[in-house]
């Protein structure tokens, strides 16, 4: 499982977030996806890694501006480790 966070410029409401929240679900195999325009971040957990292309195309799609985008290897922590 993989996590990525994406910085994005431009959303300014609760429906900002949820149109980039949307548009991220259609992506694929994601999952848990989580956009914050406080932050101007989003992010979102996948079964394999996406394509930055697609995800700044997506992004940008909206008419909002992708900065930067990471992803990083997700380890579920678990109660009792």
């Amino acid at each position: 499982m993989f996590k990525t966070t994406i910085q994005v410029e431009g959303m300014a409401c609760s429906m900002c977030e949820n149109h980039v929240q949307e548009a991220i679900r259609r992506l694929g195999s994601v999952s848990k996806v989580k956009a914050n325009r406080k932050k101007k971040e989003v992010s979102f957990l996948s079964e394999e890694i996406l394509d930055p292309k697609t995800i700044q195309k997506t992004i940008e799609g909206l008419g909002y501006e992708c900065k930067s985008i990471s992803t990083s290897e997700y380890k579920k922590k678990s109660l009792f480790f």
